[in-house]
């Protein structure tokens, strides 16, 4: 146990909630079927498969069906262009506010046995990052959403967890009269300070979980993706960020 958020928490190593997969025949929907099955048998009951029958877009659909549980799609749907590698409905799902959506690649090469878990805990990854606030139709996600969901997974999965914060210098210490290499020190050592405050009371909840860091100012979206071609699944607070890598990206991706 460990107090997280001024609250006492135990690990879990159960799935989230009821456990919902849109399917439409397609390969990627045969995979997801696959990825929320497994999901689903840590809860001791099987997944939900649900189709939409009526007109319109289906994400709207799901994601009432879904509620408070987790929503499983493919990448891609069966129609669609030829070259497209997110299809509109998984694009609409993890832009708009709803449960957490986790979007499954096509049946590729299955993770290596010791791939992690990998987390975006960075304080600017979400809504709450985007200038003064989250925007009206979003809600704000914090750290201690994504990493109730990437902790368990990495503990039910026995695989490590990769927590990644980004950083980046403020403008204004151009200003102060010091090197690049001060400046550039002194707040990655800083980040770094703050990531381990962050997972300080997550290490004491999930002690047989290798807790890994990763601190870096490289732009987040290619660092990211660079971190999912290695991974079991990407888990990212829902925002602009994770839009632009579940376009591209080649694992699971799990946004909250």
């Amino acid at each position: 146990c460990a107090e997280i958020g001024g609250r006492v928490v135990s690990a879990t190593v159960r799935a989230l909630g009821p456990v919902l997969v849109g399917v439409d025949g397609s390969a990627s929907a045969a995979s997801a079927v696959a990825w929320a099955t497994a999901e689903a048998s840590a809860s001791g009951v099987g997944p939900t498969p649900t189709t939409h029958r009526g007109e319109g877009p289906a994400a709207p659909a799901l994601r009432e069906a879904a509620r408070a549980g987790v929503l499983v799609v493919g990448r891609r749907g069966a129609g669609g262009f030829d070259g497209l590698s997110l299809g509109s409905t998984a694009r609409r799902l993890v832009h708009e506010d709803g449960p957490v959506t986790v979007v499954v690649p096509a049946e590729g090469d299955r993770p290596a046995a010791d791939a992690p878990v990998v987390v975006d805990v960075s304080p600017d990854a979400g809504w709450a990052g985007t200038g003064s606030g989250p925007l009206p139709q979003h809600r704000a996600v914090g750290p201690e959403e994504v990493l109730t969901l990437a902790a368990s997974r990495a503990a039910r999965e026995r695989r490590p967890l990769l927590a990644v914060l980004h950083w980046a210098v403020p403008s204004s210490a151009a200003a102060e009269g010091r090197s690049i290499a001060q400046v550039w020190d002194e707040h990655a050592r800083l980040a770094a300070r703050r990531l381990e405050r962050l997972l300080e009371p997550w290490r004491a909840a999930y002690p047989s979980v290798e807790l890994r860091t990763l601190v870096t100012d490289r732009h987040p979206v290619s660092t990211l993706l660079d971190l999912g071609r290695r991974a079991e699944l990407l888990v990212l607070p829902r925002g602009p960020r994770a839009c632009a890598v579940v376009e591209d990206a080649t694992c699971a991706v799990a946004v909250v």
